[in-house]
């Protein structure tokens, strides 16, 4: 089973010092949101020859802005396609199995606004924004598909801070819209899902959807899967232990690809949650 560890793993080490740490570990790396910009981050990503995937926001732009594919605001929404055209790029002149990002948005938050409560001033058109964001996956996974590239959506995470009045400004974060996006784009085998665990375990306990049930009606389209914990309230990216809610599924996932999606681990820790996750899919 091929599992990446997200640069997320080693917050505050600079990108020379997560790849000499892979190397002298044998880690595949995930290169993630939180890494700073740099004007030759792609470059040096070109010469890494670790095993390898990049995801989201990486490369960082120099100016920072919420990747948004849902956005009605145009700058936005121009500056999420061409940083996802380029994202796909870089995994197809790498030979990167797959490029995934975060469904759309029905708000446009600030950089600073992301994991806590987002602020929606306005009232929002939940029909207006996914046709928008259906627009700009339409772009998308042909242009994967013209580089020979998986291109994969997130689920995104409800916390309950952020839902008010039953009203969820994100995209795609329980099965019925999951699968919803799956129907209109079932003719395209290079689309999946990048399931996010953690995602899904707040998403679920903030709709009151029974969290195994939700996994079970998108299985279908479950591509590649991140990994990490939470107590169902906030997505913090916890460390997964043996009371890993997933890990009686894992077998039903051992052939796609696995990213340990957890925040500032030590290398000990690191090792035991990889074996973790190999013991559970064997």
């Amino acid at each position: 089973m091929m599992i990446y560890v997200s640069t997320l793993a080693f917050t505050g080490k600079s990108p020379e010092e997560i790849v000499l740490i892979a190397k002298e570990n044998n880690f595949a790396l995930e290169f993630s949101s939180g890494l700073p910009y740099r004007s030759d981050m792609e470059q040096f990503f070109n010469n890494v020859s670790t095993s390898k995937i990049i995801h989201n926001y990486f490369p960082a732009p120099k100016n920072p802005f919420v990747l948004n594919l849902a956005s009605n605001n145009s700058e936005i929404l121009n500056r999420s396609i061409e940083h996802c055209i380029r994202g796909i790029n870089i995994s197809a002149n790498n030979k990167c199995p797959f490029y995934a990002v975060h469904a759309g948005f029905c708000i446009d938050p600030k950089p600073n606004d992301l994991g806590r409560k987002l602020q929606i001033e306005d009232s929002f058109d939940l029909d207006v924004h996914w046709d928008i964001f259906i627009n700009s996956l339409e772009i998308l996974i042909n242009h994967a598909k013209s580089r020979n590239v998986q291109f994969l959506i997130e689920n995104n995470v409800l916390a309950p801070f952020n839902y008010s009045d039953c009203k969820n400004p994100l995209l795609c974060c329980e099965s019925n819209q999951i699968m919803k996006l799956f129907e209109f784009f079932k003719s395209f085998e290079n689309f999946g899902l990048l399931l996010d665990t953690a995602h899904l375990k707040v998403s679920s306990k903030t709709l009151s959807k029974n969290l195994f049930s939700e996994v079970e009606k998108i299985s279908s389209f479950i591509k590649a899967i991140h990994h990490s914990d939470n107590n169902g309230e906030l997505d913090n990216n916890l460390s997964i232990n043996n009371d890993y809610w997933f890990l009686p599924l894992l077998k039903s996932y051992n052939s796609l690809p696995h990213v340990l999606e957890v925040k500032n681990n030590n290398i000990n820790s690191i090792i035991y949650q990889l074996e973790l996750l190999e013991h559970y899919a064997n």
